[in-house]
C-alpha cells in the first residue's frame, strides 16, 4: 500500500518509522516548508513515548542528545516549593523521561526515515492545497513555493500537519483557527549555570502566570546547561506589544515586567533572559476536540487530531504514541477501514479527556490552588495540601494519558515484527545498545549471558588447580552457550571477575548462614547454583528472581539433581525493572522482619545509575538490620583500558552492553546507608581480603577492573 503522510514534524516522521517498523515500505512524508530546519526550542518526552523510541531503535541516539529528566518540582512565585515528584528512571519506569531541543528530535527521526525508506522518502516544498477522498480513491495535491503542483494517489493519507492542519481542515472546513485562551508564552533558550539536580524541570506560578524552566542540554566541562525556558501570562496583565515586533529587547522587557521578582532556585532569571538571543511570542492555543480523525482512505496523528494546551509534556509524547498505535493497527487487521476505527477508537476517547484535562493546566494546577490557598506564600506546604492530594492530581492526570507506571511499563509491545529480507531494516529490530530497559531481544540478550557465566563456572571447575568447586555447572552448560563463551572470550573477555565474585559471594554467604540468617534472596539469578552447590541448612529459604523464562530453563536443566537440594528454593519469574517485584517476592514468603543475604551477582554492568540507586533504594527498604548485601560491579576503569574495546564492542553487538562502573563501589554503597567493604581484584590478589583465598594471578589479570563487595545494613 503507498502511504502518504502530509507534515514531516514529530508526528510525521515519527508515523514513518512506525510505519516502516511494521512492514510498510512505500511510504512518502510531504513537508511544506523548504528545507527540514526546525527551531531549537525545547520539549519534554515522557517515558510512554520514549518506549516507543526505544522499540523502533532510536534511543542510544536520542541520550546522546537529550538530558534524562529526573524530576518535576513546581513552586509558587517566591521559590517555596510546593510539589516535587521523581521522573523517568528515578520514579520506577523503565524508560527515561527525555528533555531535548525539537531540532535535535527532528533530525534523528529524519536521519533515521531517510536511512530506512531512502533519500526521496522525504519530500520538501511540497504543501497540500488540495484532497480529494472517496472510498477506494484518495487524492493529494501539493504545490511548491514556485507554483508548481503534483497530484499524488495514495491509499492512505496521514494528516500529520499540526494544530493548523490542511488534511483536518479539508473534513472541518468551518472550523476557523485555533480558539486562544487569552494567554501569551514567550519562549527562548540560552546557557545557563546547572540549577536544582542538573536534571530538574521547574514550574513556578500563582493563578494565572507560569514560567517553566528545564534543561535540554549540557555542558560539564563549564558546568552549564542550555535551559529552556516558557513565560505565560494573561493578554490583559501585559503591556501592548504588537504581534509583528520581533524585538528581543522589547520582548525580554515584557518578561522581566511579569516575572523580574520571581525567585525561581538556583536560576539568576534576569541574566538568563538577557542571554537569550531569540525570544519567540505566541498565544497560547489549542483545538476543540473532533468527533471523527478518519474519513475513508484519510486520517489524523498528532496535533492534527487533537491539539492541546502545552501542559504535562503531552504534545510530543502523544503523537509519538499515535504513530505507533496507528501503525500496530494497520498490521494487525485485516483491512484498512477495521484499522483505522480500531485506532480512533483506541485514541480518540482518551485524547478527548487529555485535551480537556490541560485546559485545567493538568497536573501544574497544584500551583493555582496553593495559590488560591495561601496567596502570600507559606511556610511549609503542610499547611496548605495533604501529601496524599497532591499525589493523586499527578496520578490522576498520568491515567488520564495512560502514562501512568503501571501501565508504561507492563502493557504489550506495540512492536510489530517486521518481515525478514529486502528492506528489511535490521537497525530498527535490534536498536543498538542494550540496557535492560528495552525490549524482548535484550531481555533475551541479559539471558544468554547468564549461561555463559555458567560456561566459565564449569571450566573452573575442571581445572586441577581451581579456585571454585561448581559441579552443577556443567549441567548448565549448553552447546549454544559454550560456542557463546568461545566467542567472548576470543573477543577478549576473561573469566577471572566471574569466578573470584562466586568465591567471595560463596564464603561470605555462609557466614552468615552458620550465623543464624536463614533467609536469601538472589537477585538476577540466572544460572547461580548455590540453592545446590553450597549445602544450606534446610531451614534456609533461598528464593530466586530473574527474567519469567529464565529460571524455568535452568530448573529442566538442573531435573537430574533436583533430590540434592536442601534447602527450601522459591522461583519467582519477575523483572527487576518493574516495582512490582517487591510485592510478589513478599507474597511468595519473603519476611521483611528478616536478617537477609541480599546477592546481586553480575548484574550491575547492564544497568544505569539510576536503576542500580532505586534498586538497592528497594533492597534497603526490604531489609531488617543485619542484612547482608553481596554485589559486584566493574570498576570505571574498565571502560577506558584498550585491552576491553573489542570485548565490550562484541556484547554490544550482541544487546548486551556494558554500561556501569564505578570509581569506589564502597563509597557508593556507605552513602546508600550500607556499612561495606569493597575490593578490587587487584587488592583480593594483595590479599586484603583477610577472609577470601587468595586468589590466583590467571584470576586477576591487569584489564579486568573489576569490585566485589559485602555491606551489612546496621
Amino acid at each position: 500500500m503507498e502511504i502518504t503522510i502530509v507534515g514531516a514534524g514529530v508526528a510525521g516522521l515519527a508515523t514513518a518509522l512506525s510505519l516502516h517498523a511494521a512492514g510498510f515500505d512505500r511510504v512518502t512524508v510531504f513537508e511544506a516548508e523548504p528545507d527540514l530546519r526546525p527551531h531549537g526550542l525545547g520539549l519534554n518526552i515522557l517515558p510512554n513515548a520514549v518506549r516507543e523510541l526505544a522499540e523502533l531503535g532510536l534511543l542510544d541516539e536520542l541520550r546522546q542528545r537529550a538530558i534524562r529528566t529526573r524530576e518535576l518540582a513546581m513552586y509558587n512565585t517566591r521559590g517555596d516549593l510546593v510539589w516535587r515528584e521523581d521522573r523517568g528512571t528515578a520514579a520506577g519506569y523503565r524508560w527515561p523521561q527525555l528533555s531535548i531541543s525539537r531540532a535535535r528530535l527532528v533530525t534523528v527521526l529524519a536521519d533515521a526515515v531517510r536511512r530506512r525508506l531512502g533519500d526521496k522518502s522525504i519530500v520538501t516544498d511540497a504543501r497540500l492545497v488540495g484532497l480529494h477522498s472517496e472510498p477506494g480513491r484518495t487524492y493529494g495535491t501539493f504545490m511548491g513555493r514556485d507554483g508548481t503542483t503534483r497530484t499524488v494517489e495514495t491509499g492512505l493519507l496521514i494528516g500529520a500537519d499540526g494544530i493548523h492542519s490542511a488534511v483536518r481542515a479539508a473534513f472541518y472546513p468551518a472550523e476557523g483557527p485555533p480558539p486562544a485562551n487569552g494567554m501569551t508564552m514567550y519562549r527562548g533558550t540560552a546557557w545557563g549555570r546547572h540549577f536544582l539536580t542538573g536534571s530538574t524541570m521547574a514550574v513556578l506560578g500563582d493563578a494565572r502566570r507560569r514560567l517553566v524552566l528545564y534543561p535540554v542540554d549540557r555542558d560539564d566541562a563549564t558546568n552549564k546547561s542550555l535551559i529552556n525556558w516558557v513565560a505565560a501570562f494573561p493578554d490583559d496583565e501585559a503591556d501592548p506589544l504588537p504581534h509583528d515586533r520581533t524585538d528581543a529587547a522589547d520582548r525580554r522587557a515584557a518578561v522581566l515586567r511579569q516575572f523580574g521578582s520571581w525567585a525561581p532556585p538556583g536560576v539568576d532569571l534576569p541574566r538568563l533572559l538577557d542571554d537569550t538571543a531569540d525570544i519567540q511570542r505566541y498565544p497560547m492555543i489549542d483545538r476543540d476536540p473532533i468527533p471523527r480523525w478518519s474519513f475513508n482512505d484519510v486520517t489524523l496523528v498528532g496535533d492534527a487530531a487533537h491539539a492541546m494546551y502545552p501542559a504535562g509534556s503531552n504534545g510530543a509524547t502523544q503523537a509519538i504514541v499515535d504513530a505507533r498505535v496507528l501503525s500496530w493497527h494497520l498490521a494487525t487487521h485485516a483491512d484498512l477501514g477495521s484499522a483505522l476505527r480500531a485506532y480512533e477508537d483506541d485514541r480518540r476517547p482518551q485524547m478527548t479527556e487529555l485535551q480537556h484535562a490541560n485546559r485545567s493546566l493538568g497536573p501544574e494546577k497544584v500551583i493555582t490552588i496553593a495559590h488560591q490557598r495561601a496567596p502570600h506564600g507559606f511556610t511549609d506546604v503542610r499547611e496548605v495540601f495533604s501529601a496524599e492530594e497532591l499525589a493523586e492530581i499527578s496520578r490522576s492526570y498520568a491515567r488520564t494519558g495512560r502514562f501512568d507506571q503501571d501501565w508504561v511499563n507492563s502493557r504489550p509491545s506495540l512492536g510489530v515484527a517486521r518481515p525478514q529480507g529486502e528492506g528489511a531494516d535490521t537497525g530498527a529490530v535490534v536498536g543498538g545498545v542494550a540496557d535492560l530497559a528495552g525490549r524482548d531481544d535484550e531481555s533475551r540478550a541479559v539471558k544468554e549471558t547468564g549461561f555463559i557465566t555458567a560456561v566459565i563456572r564449569a571450566m573452573e571447575h575442571d581445572r586441577p588447580d581451581a579456585y571454585l568447586v561448581d559441579r552443577y555447572a556443567r549441567l548448565l552448560s549448553t552447546p549454544v552457550s559454550r560456542e557463546m563463551t568461545e566467542e567472548a572470550l576470543a573477543a577478549g573477555g576473561t573469566v577471572g571477575s566471574v569466578i573470584v565474585r562466586a568465591r567471595f559471594g560463596d564464603i561470605a554467604l555462609r557466614a552468615a548462614t552458620d550465623s543464624g540468617v536463614t533467609q536469601v534472596v538472589c537477585l538476577a539469578a540466572g544460572s547461580d547454583t548455590r540453592a545446590w552447590r553450597l549445602d544450606l541448612p534446610s531451614r534456609t529459604r533461598f528464593f530466586e528472581v530473574d527474567l519469567p523464562g529464565q529460571l524455568e530453563a535452568k530448573e529442566r536443566m538442573l531435573e537430574p539433581v533436583r533430590d540434592r537440594l536442601v534447602c527450601r528454593r522459591v522461583s519467582l519469574g519477575a523483572d527487576l525493572r518493574h516495582d512490582t517485584w517487591p510485592q510478589r517476592l513478599r507474597a511468595a514468603g519473603y519476611e521483611p522482619d528478616e536478617q537477609t543475604v541480599w546477592i546481586i551477582e553480575g548484574l550491575l554492568p547492564y544497568l544505569e545509575i539510576e536503576d542500580f540507586t532505586r534498586l538497592i533504594g528497594t533492597v534497603r527498604k526490604m531489609s531488617t538490620r543485619g542484612s547482608v548485601l553481596l554485589v559486584d560491579a566493574p570498576h570505571t576503569d574498565y571502560y577506558i583500558d584498550p585491552a576491553n574495546e573489542t570485548f565490550l564492542a562484541f556484547m554490544t553487538s550482541r544487546g548486551s552492553a556494558f554500561q556501569l562502573g564505578f570509581d569506589d563501589l564502597g563509597d557508593f554503597l556507605r552513602h546508600q546507608g550500607w556499612t561495606a567493604e569493597a575490593y578490587t581484584l587487584r587488592q583480593l590478589r594483595a590479599g586484603e581480603c583477610s577472609w577470601l583465598p587468595t586468589p590466583p594471578e590467571r584470576l586477576c589479570p591487569p584489564r579486568d577492573h573489576h569490585w566485589v563487595a559485602r555491606a551489612q545494613l546496621d
